[in-house]
This record gives structure tokens, C-alpha cells and sequence, in this order.
């Protein structure tokens, strides 16, 4: 057992706001398959305020999650670190490797047996409820709910299972490069195998990115490593599209200029008759809709997911 530092997250006291604190908790021996990794890098993703800031009954409705909120949870899913202990019949890792952390799957299933971990038929319950309990307050040895995205990563030191690890010591030079890695677990897979997996966007496709965070950045970076004829990216912040511009994008669309109109029309004055793969990244209805609107006409829309 170890003693570690962890943003413990409760039931918020006041709507749409977190209930955060950083408090000391004991991290158990890792068990059969699991791995002790100490963090040295997480990111935050929406996610981690969205399902602490809101209500019981809407996180039941839209994640169908089938406990009740009243105990603790550690937070977050972009960690990044180094194994300092392993349990029992763990084959990927060693101690002191270098490793990057994902979302878990129970690799049993239909889906992941046929090499779709992502659509694993335990993803919430392994992923959002957290049943692995390998934390508690150190204060009064209250439970901490853990293995939050397979992780918990806002913590000093954490419980994950062999799945939810990738290990990295044939990727890095130094370790402190594990912050440049972080993000590769959740946002920048997400848009990587949407071109990838899902579009299967190549040379002939002309790819409008609607939305340049992590995702979308993702996305970009895998339609040029895969050659796309165009690449069309989204977004208001000025900022976001130069990064686009000097990653790959070989057209920018900037949405709070004054002089733009709809998706539509913009992109078929880019290209002609359309765009043959849109990814969006908003969630935002009215440019979801514009983003439908400007596909050619054997194309229709594409789900993300988590690929």
C-alpha cells in the first residue's frame, strides 16, 4: 500500500458546479492483472466536469449508470507515467516502464474479441461507474470509487488494469516527454480513428474537421499522414485554426468572421460538389446540420464514437 495525493470528486453542492478536493488516500497493492503506475502527467477532459457537475437522475438518463452518487470518486483519463508495481499474470509491462493510459475493456466480450475494445460490452460499467475499488480516504478509510476511464489519473499514484495500458518505453527518450503523450489516450485516439477506422478517409477523400481541439486535431493529423486530397478545418478560435494550418489543413474556415455564411456554402466554394467526410467535434446541432448539408451527394453522416 501507498499513500498518494488524488482530486477526490462528490455529489456537487450546487448545480453545474464540481465538487473537488485534493485529499490523501491509501492505493491497495495492485491485484491479479493490474499495474501500479505513478503519474506524471494528466490532462482534463469535459468529461471529467460534465459527470461531476450535474445531477444523479441526468447522469443516470445519459451515461445509464447503475449506482448512486453518494460515495467518492477519483477523477480524470489522460494520465500518462511509470509502473512501479505489477500484480499477478501482467505480460505487457514491467516496473519502470514508461506508459500511456486509456479507457479499460474486459477483453472477453464479442466486441473485444473481434478488436473493437471501444464497443465493449462492459464499457460502462468498467469505465464510468469505476466498481474497482482500489483507493480510500486515508482520514476515515472511506471507499473511493476509482479506475475512472480505466484510470483515475488525477492522482499521485493509481490503480489500472493490464488493458487500459500501453507501454511506451520503445516510444520515448525521456520521461518528461510523457507530457507530450498524455493526450493520446482519450482525444487524440478519438479523432484518429474516426478518419481511421470509421471514414476510412484516403487520397480521393476531400475531410471537413468541424471543431479543433484534441479530437480535432487528431483528425487532421491522421488525414495527412493518410494523404487526403483536402483538408478543410473548423473553428472560431484564430489560435486553434494556425495550428491546423502548420499540422496539415489545407483550407481553414474561421465561424466568427464576418464574412462567413454556413458550412454549405463556404466549403462548396472550396470544393466542388462538397466534402465526402465531415467530422464533428461541437456537439453543436446547427453545425452538425450545416456539416450534413455540405457532403456530395453519396455521402451522409458519420458517427465519432470512440474508435
Amino acid at each position: 500500500m501507498v499513500v498518494s495525493k488524488a482530486v477526490i470528486a462528490r455529489e456537487p453542492t450546487h448545480p453545474l458546479a464540481v465538487n473537488w478536493s485534493l485529499e490523501d488516500v491509501d492505493v491497495h497493492a495492485p491485484g491479479d492483472g493490474e499495474v501500479l503506475v505513478e503519474m506524471r502527467a494528466s490532462g482534463i477532459c469535459h468529461t471529467d466536469i460534465l459527470l461531476t457537475s450535474v445531477s444523479l437522475l441526468i447522469r443516470f438518463f445519459f451515461f445509464f449508470l447503475t449506482f448512486i452518487f453518494n460515495v467518492a470518486l477519483a477523477k480524470s483519463e489522460l494520465g500518462a507515467g511509470i509502473v512501479r508495481d505489477v500484480g499477478k499474470n501482467v505480460h505487457a509491462v514491467a516496473v519502470g516502464d514508461p506508459v500511456l493510459l486509456s479507457f479499460h475493456s474486459c477483453s472477453s466480450c464479442e466486441q473485444c474479441k473481434d478488436c473493437h475494445p471501444a464497443y465493449c460490452d462492459e464499457f460502462g460499467q468498467e469505465n464510468y461507474v469505476g466498481r474497482k475499488r482500489s483507493m480510500s480516504l486515508r482520514k476515515n478509510g472511506e471507499i473511493i470509487w476509482t479506475r475512472f476511464f480505466g484510470q483515475s489519473s488525477f492522482a499521485q499514484y493509481s490503480i489500472v488494469s493490464e488493458a487500459s495500458v500501453v507501454n511506451a518505453k520503445e516510444l520515448l527518450h525521456h520521461d518528461h516527454e510523457l507530457e507530450l503523450f498524455a493526450p493520446l489516450g482519450c482525444g487524440f485516439q478519438t479523432g484518429m480513428g474516426a478518419i481511421q477506422n470509421i471514414a476510412a478517409a484516403g487520397i480521393a477523400e476531400t475531410v471537413m474537421i468541424i471543431g479543433m481541439g484534441a479530437v480535432g486535431m487528431g483528425a487532421l493529423m491522421t488525414a495527412k499522414i493518410r494523404n487526403c486530397k483536402a483538408i478543410i478545418a473548423v473553428d472560431r478560435i484564430k489560435d486553434r485554426l494556425e495550428l491546423a494550418k502548420t499540422l496539415g489543413a489545407s483550407h481553414i474556415l474561421n465561424t466568427s468572421d464576418p464574412s462567413f455564411t454556413t458550412l454549405n456554402e463556404a466549403t462548396r466554394n472550396l470544393s466542388a460538389g462538397g466534402v465526402s467526410v465531415v467530422i464533428d467535434t461541437t456537439g453543436v446541432p446547427t453545425l452538425i446540420e450545416q456539416g450534413i448539408q455540405s457532403t456530395t451527394a453519396r455521402v451522409g453522416p458519420r458517427d465519432l464514437g470512440m474508435h
